[in-house]
């Protein structure tokens, strides 16, 4: 049976748009970190609305609201307490609301919500079918009570993406300097880097300016995740193993890799091969080029020592050394 919920933490510009698709291929809606979308966004029966404003609303305002189902007012109303529930859970994963998605976001959540208890309810109250996807998942600021509620069950499956940290940052940077199809999303600091990088002339002065910086985005993501990729858990996989042929890799290590991953959701009803020949989207908003050892053509001698200086225990753990 495929779980109800899934957790994937994949740090940026690691192939997060292929792990996406292989979840959209389950039937997953995703939320989180990535961009919403008209194919990833929930969509909420009237049991799960209710459900949601239970969470929500005091118990005499959750009754109120769903006298009429049908009503728009409970579409409303109910659309908020899932906006509230979402920020709400942000916060409970310890992302970084504020400088990323500005205040206004925990405020309405806390606005709207009038249960006193929402904090303390459990991850599997959650709607069903949801895949929640983070860039990092920080022990230090994750919410005790969810950490407990997945030792204890190991609910819900959780998924580590990882790449080379090299060709991570090399796709990071021309990410964030614009240089994908559609822009470099939503979050507020990638503002700030889309104007310093181009000040920069050469690519080797950007990677070293990047390398340098310790606010530059997903510098410590990595690290962050170290006690996923050693936690036996967790199911890991690369971006090197899901790129398969159409990003330089090999079709046969996509395949394993994708059945590594509905074994580890219960879902191996599914075809394998034929979601191996489908996650590689050229047309995700935030592709640029997906290649796999590009960092080889990018970095200077200098890059490469520097970052074997700062980064060079995190490519041996993650096995690039």
């Amino acid at each position: 049976m495929t779980s109800p919920r899934t957790l994937i933490v994949s740090p940026q510009k690691t192939g997060t748009h292929l792990i996406q698709e292989l979840m959209l291929e389950l039937g997953y809606r995703i939320v989180g970190a990535t961009r919403p979308s008209e194919h990833n966004i929930p969509q909420f029966t009237v049991e799960q609305r209710k459900q949601i404003a239970a969470l929500v609303y005091r118990p005499e305002e959750c009754t109120e609201i769903c006298e009429d189902t049908g009503s728009e007012d409970f579409i409303e109303r109910t659309d908020a307490a899932w906006t509230a529930l979402c920020w709400s859970w942000y916060r409970r994963f310890g992302q970084p609301v504020i400088s990323r998605y500005g205040q206004e976001r925990l405020d309405f959540a806390d606005a709207v919500s009038t249960n006193p208890r929402i904090n303390s309810t459990r991850f599997d109250q959650t709607p069903e079918g949801l895949c929640w996807i983070w860039h990092d998942l920080d022990m230090s600021k994750v919410d005790g009570n969810f950490i407990g509620e997945w030792c204890d069950t190991g609910e819900p499956p959780v998924i580590l993406n990882y790449r080379d940290p090299r060709d991570a940052l090399v796709s990071l940077i021309n990410f964030v300097e614009g240089k994908t199809a559609k822009g470099f999303g939503n979050f507020y600091e990638r503002k700030i880097f889309n104007a310093i990088l181009p000040t920069k002339a050469t690519m080797p002065e950007k990677i070293d300016y990047a390398l340098r910086d310790p606010y530059f985005p997903g510098r410590s993501e990595f690290e962050k995740s170290l006690w996923l990729l050693n936690h036996p858990g967790v199911c890991k996989v690369r971006y090197e193993d899901l790129a398969g042929p159409q990003g330089g890799g090999d079709s046969t290590l996509q395949v394993q890799a994708v059945e590594r991953v509905l074994k580890h959701v219960g879902a191996t009803q599914y075809d394998a091969e034929g979601i191996a020949s489908r996650i590689y989207n050229t047309d995700s908003w935030s592709f640029h080029k997906g290649r796999i050892g590009k960092w080889r053509e990018a970095f200077s001698e200098e890059n490469t020592r520097l970052f074997q200086e700062i980064y060079g225990d995190i490519l041996e753990q993650y096995g690039y050394e």
